[in-house]
């Protein structure tokens, strides 16, 4: 009986979605640079090219949520559409897989990329 009073709610949220027309957000690729070594920072840009406002932005490292650590990560809203992750004198810590994650109602979209810097200074 409550899955079928689950699927009455869902179908009638899907219904509710569709008529008022939102859009889920769909989200411009982005990458890091490959010429990254140690002691330089990076920025990147996590930009929605389509889908209805407002949108909830999440960045994340390696699938946990990323939290701005002593100005290492920065992560700041340019405009409703733009979200831009700063990394700061880059170590070996901050090697590791990034992803932008954006939701709206109607959805969610996300993008990653990797960040693998090697050479001299860093473990491993």
């Amino acid at each position: 009986m409550d899955a079928l009073i689950f699927l009455r709610v869902f179908l009638v949220y899907c219904c509710f979605i569709v008529s008022q027309g939102l859009k889920p957000p769909k989200i411009k690729p982005f990458h890091f640079s490959g010429e990254l070594s140690v002691g330089l920072r990076t920025v990147v840009l996590c930009a929605v090219i389509d889908g209805s406002p407002p949108f909830d932005f999440q960045w994340l490292k390696d699938s946990r949520p990323l939290t701005p650590n002593g100005g290492h990560f920065l992560v700041e809203s340019f405009n409703e559409f733009t979200s831009i992750l700063t990394i700061s004198n880059l170590d070996s810590e901050s090697n590791g897989n990034y992803t932008c994650r954006v939701s709206n109602s109607a959805g969610s979209d996300e993008k990653s990329d990797s960040l693998n810097m090697r050479g001299k200074g860093l473990k491993g």
